[in-house]
């Protein structure tokens, strides 16, 4: 195996698991592109953050790696029918069941939503205040999955999941990391508790699918734009699609996608707000209409800023790379948030530069936001509309400053990467509450 850090295995996942960035970038400085570590749970981990090595495993060789085995981990909440889950033949079919609710017109059509709902939080922004924004765009996230994806309008519905999809999402790190955690203790302890959240979650969600599809059998005309209309819309002409397949697309989507954006989003602001010139020339871009140059701001945040760190794929047979010959079973991290932060690929990558992507972009195989090949992530369009129009949304209406001068630090909360102190800031104008008038919502 490639060379890595000699120390105990308990130490290497306190330290993976307590400053991934740290740990990683410290790793990358003493071994280079190409370390092992060992993580408790997952037994010696290869990671890999140059572009070839990377372009490799996620494109050139795929066929020699297993991204459903990687992440095993999280089975127990997403499902077996998950994207997350599925290889092959299997990871086709579904993968070309999501595509549609989640490109083209489609996600345009959910921007007015997303536009509401962002307001609708803005409302709560008093001047003078400070305003934690990973929580706001937690809810406005939350929010535009439950409304605009998974098209759940009903009231009590609407509210119990606003409660506990958080709750269901705040996964102990030790029944991730532990399947031998994962025992009741007689009503007792993390794994029961998760247990009792995700029952109350799967009982609504099966509720809307069978409300749903009774509708639809009733009307057919009465399908809606959102995800689950239009896979049950699909359902009807392919029988053999299934209330568990459906639930597992939908708590997918709610696992990967909400608090990704949530996170990226919180980092944006904090990123913008400390560089020079950066927020006057978004101000910019969002009244004149620039998607590309506000594109490029979301790039450059994702990059300093990533909220998530590593791909997980294991060799399904022997693999050669870097003048190592890796057996069959080796578990790769690929990790693009350390391939981001390359000095090499991207100069002084501590600092935040619209221009490292505006006009021109880097060389793709240096920056992969959304991972590569056929397991890019597929909610990439939709996660770049919704942080084009929320962050344009709050420009329109508000301005902000930032509570500390100090940049907030990276905090690891289970998979994510957030601002240690929720990307804290100061309102201090608030169009909203004195009634000006804002320009139309982003298009597409």
């Amino acid at each position: 195996m490639p060379p890595g850090p000699r120390l105990p295995a308990v130490v290497q996942t306190l330290l993976w698991a307590v400053a991934p960035v740290k740990f990683g970038k410290a790793c990358m400085r003493r071994y280079g592109s190409l370390f092992t570590v060992r993580i408790l749970g997952f037994g010696e981990v290869v990671y890999i953050c140059a572009p070839t090595g990377i372009r490799r495993i996620l494109r050139d060789d795929a066929g020699n790696f297993d991204a459903a085995a990687a992440n095993e981990s999280i089975r127990f909440v997403v499902g077996g029918y998950s994207l997350l889950m599925a290889d092959g033949a299997a990871h086709t079919s579904r993968r070309k069941a999501l595509t549609r609710p989640l490109h083209g017109d489609n996600v345009a059509a959910y921007v007015e939503v997303m536009v509401s709902i962002a307001e609708q939080e803005v409302r709560r922004w008093r001047a003078g205040h400070r305003v934690r924004l990973l929580g706001s765009f937690q809810r406005v996230t939350l929010e535009v999955m439950i409304r605009a994806v998974f098209g759940i309008t009903g009231s009590a519905r609407l509210s119990r999941l606003r409660e506990l999809v958080p709750r269901l999402l705040d996964l102990d790190p030790v029944i991730i990391l532990l399947p031998s955690a994962r025992r009741d203790f007689g009503g007792f302890g993390p794994w029961a508790g998760f247990q009792r959240l995700l029952r109350e979650v799967d009982r609504i969600i099966y509720a809307e699918i069978a409300d749903r599809r009774a509708q639809l059998t009733a009307d057919p005309a009465s399908a809606g734009g959102d995800v689950l209309s239009i896979l049950l819309g699909r359902g009807q002409d392919r029988e053999n699609i299934t209330d568990t397949e459906l639930r597992d697309h939908l708590v997918t989507l709610l696992a990967v996608g909400q608090e990704t954006t949530a996170t990226q989003l919180a980092w944006f602001f904090e990123r913008v707000l400390r560089a020079p010139g950066a927020l006057q020339r978004v101000r910019a871009a969002v009244d004149g209409e620039d998607w590309k140059v506000l594109d490029a701001a979301i790039h450059e945040a994702i990059r300093t800023r990533p909220a998530t760190l590593d791909i997980g794929r294991i060799a399904v047979r022997p693999w050669e790379y870097g003048g190592y010959l890796f057996p069959a079973g080796t578990m790769f991290a690929v990790s693009l948030g350390l391939l981001h932060s390359s000095s090499e690929l991207h100069p002084e990558p501590e600092i935040y530069s619209i221009e490292r992507f505006f006009p021109a972009e880097p060389p793709s195989a240096h920056f992969l936001p959304f991972g590569g090949g056929s397991h890019r992530c597929l909610g990439a369009s939709l996660a770049m509309v919704e942080m084009r129009t929320i962050i344009s949304t709050i420009l329109r209406h508000v301005r902000l400053e930032l509570a500390a001068t100090a940049p907030e630090r990276v905090m690891a909360k289970g998979p994510m990467l957030v601002p240690r102190r929720g990307a804290e800031v100061v309102v201090t104008e608030n169009h909203l509450l004195s009634g000006a008038t804002p320009a139309g919502p982003v298009r597409e």
